[in-house]
């Protein structure tokens, strides 16, 4: 949640809005450090990406065995053929490279989530938006 507050100022200078849902007091077994950046990367990349007037949706919830944070977004989307590779270090597919950055976030947001157990998906459709899904372990 502290992370989305961060976020919230620079969404509003966008005309942005952010909705959360966050259902109770979720623990992962994960160092709470790296996982506030994976959540702030997704989260930059959505504001960076969605135009004034669009959405972005942060959700996190409990299921069995382990904790899911969705991160949606309204933006310009991505194909599906560049789906596999925003992995990748330094790739930028072609609608983002007139936007600010490395093209580093996605490949650490993704290290990171493996790194301790979890997995990441993503989904988009090209002018409607992404949705970015991470699955972590929950604490035993």
């Amino acid at each position: 949640e502290e992370v989305v507050e961060l976020y919230r100022y620079i969404a509003d200078e966008k005309n942005i809005a952010i909705r959360t849902a966050f259902s109770g007091d979720l623990q992962v077994s994960a160092d709470p450090h790296r996982i506030r950046q994976v959540v702030a990367n997704l989260l930059d990349n959505a504001i960076k990406y969605t135009p004034a007037g669009g959405t972005v949706e942060i959700e996190a919830s409990q299921e069995p065995k382990q904790v899911r944070i969705t991160v949606k977004d309204t933006g310009i989307g991505m194909r599906k053929e560049d789906l596999p590779k925003i992995w990748n270090r330094l790739y930028r597919g072609d609608e983002s490279r007139s936007q600010r950055g490395l093209g580093l976030g996605l490949s650490v947001v993704k290290a990171i989530v493996e790194v301790h157990g979890g997995c990441v998906e993503v989904s988009s459709e090209p002018g409607a938006g992404s949705t970015f899904v991470i699955y972590l372990p929950q604490s035993t």
